[in-house]
C-alpha cells in the first residue's frame, strides 16, 4: 500500500470525521497485531495540521471491549481526542466513557488494515448521511415496541420504552464527548428487553469468524440469549462466553442499523456494521450505547436484508432504509 493511499483516509479521519484543530492533544493507541503503516499515517495526518500527537502501542487485548491497561487508560483520559486504532476493540469500555464524559472524543478504529485507508466505507461523506442517521435515532426516541424478521428467520420484539437512540447515533462525525466507530455509520439503540429468534445469516466479525457460511441462531427470552446454534461459528461464540465466566456476556444489548452506502462485508467489524442493507444485533456491554450493563466483552451480529417496525411504522423493509 503506497503512502497515497494511506494519506487518503488518515487525512480523512483527522479533518473530515474528527475536525482535529492546531494545538489539540491527539493520541493514537494501536496494539502489536495492528500494521505499524497504520498508526504512522495516522500521526503524519495529525502533525499536518497542528495536533500535538502521541502514538502508543500496547499488547493486543484478550476481549472484544475489555478494558485497556491503567497505563493507557491514564493517556487516554488527558487527550482531546484519541484514535484507538486496535484489532480486538475496546469501544465499550470505561475508558471510552470517561474520554467522552470529560469532553474529549473517541474514533474507534477497530480490525482496521492499510486497505481500509484507501477506500470503501471511509470515502463515505459521514456529514452528508448525518441527518438521516440523526432521523433514524429520533424514532427510536420516541418508540415503544420495535420488531426485526428476515427472510432468514429471525423474529424478534423488543421493548425500547425510556431507551434513547440520539446520544449514541454513530455518524463518523467525532464531537467532543462522543465516540464513533469508523467507518461503521450507524442508528443503534439499547433495548429494555425483548424475545424471539435472531438468525444470523451475514457476519458475525469477532473470534476470526467474519462472514458466515451458515447461519447462526441465537434464541432470545426476557434479554438474554438461552441458546446458539449454528456450526462451528455458533461453537466458537458459545465457548468464549462460557469460558468467561459472567452471566451478562448474554445480554441482549443493542439493535442497530447500517447506514453507510460504501461499506461492504469483509468480515472486519466496522465494515460489516455499518453495510447501509443489514442491521445487527449487539449481546454484552450496554452501558455506552444507553442501558445499564457491563459485560466481559459485547459481540455483535449482522442480518441481511431486515425488515424493522418501531410501533408499527416500518422503517426497514428488506434492507432498504425507510425514513
Amino acid at each position: 500500500m503506497s503512502e497515497f493511499d494511506l494519506m487518503f483516509g488518515a487525512r480523512r479521519l483527522v479533518s473530515h470525521c474528527a475536525s482535529v484543530q492546531p494545538g489539540e492533544q491527539a493520541l493514537v493507541v494501536s496494539d502489536t497485531a495492528t500494521d505499524p503503516s497504520l498508526a504512522e499515517a495516522l500521526a503524519r495526518a495529525l502533525r499536518e495540521v497542528g495536533a500535538e500527537t502521541s502514538v502508543i502501542t500496547t499488547d493486543q487485548a484478550k476481549t472484544d471491549s475489555g478494558e485497556p491497561s491503567p497505563a493507557v487508560a491514564a493517556a487516554m483520559l488527558a487527550s482531546d481526542v484519541v484514535f484507538t486504532l486496535v484489532q480486538v476493540s475496546i469501544t465499550h469500555t470505561e475508558a471510552t466513557k470517561a474520554v467522552c464524559a470529560k469532553g474529549g472524543r473517541v474514533a474507534a478504529l477497530t480490525q482496521w488494515v492499510p486497505e481500509m485507508m484507501a477506500g470503501g466505507g471511509i470515502a463515505a461523506d459521514f456529514r452528508a448521511i448525518e441527518p438521516t442517521v440523526m432521523r433514524m435515532a429520533a424514532i427510536w426516541d420516541a418508540g415503544s415496541v420495535v420488531r426485526v424478521t428476515n427472510a432468514a428467520g429471525t423474529d424478534m420484539t423488543l421493548d425500547i420504552r425510556g431507551r434513547l437512540g440520539t446520544p449514541h447515533a454513530k455518524t463518523g462525525v467525532v464531537r467532543p464527548g462522543t465516540f464513533h466507530p469508523i467507518p461503521d455509520i450507524e442508528s443503534p439503540v439499547s433495548p429494555v428487553t425483548g424475545s424471539g429468534t435472531i438468525v444470523c445469516d451475514a457476519s458475525i466479525p469477532y473470534l476470526g469468524i467474519g462472514v458466515l457460511t451458515e447461519p447462526v441462531t441465537l434464541k432470545v427470552e426476557d434479554g438474554r440469549v438461552v441458546s446458539i446454534t449454528g456450526g462451528e461459528a455458533a461453537d466458537r461464540v458459545r465457548a468464549a462466553w462460557e469460558s468467561m465466566n459472567d452471566p451478562d456476556v448474554y445480554h441482549l444489548a443493542e439493535i442497530g442499523i447500517g447506514m453507510n452506502p460504501e461499506c461492504r462485508l469483509t468480515g472486519r467489524m466496522l465494515d460489516d456494521e455499518g453495510v447501509a442493507s443489514t442491521c445487527h444485533f449487539g449481546i454484552g456491554t450496554s452501558n455506552t450505547l444507553g442501558g445499564d450493563v457491563k459485560a466481559k466483552c459485547h459481540y455483535d451480529f449482522v442480518l441481511h436484508d431486515p425488515t424493522i417496525e418501531v410501533d408499527g411504522r416500518v422503517v426497514m423493509d428488506a434492507g432498504e432504509l425507510k425514513v
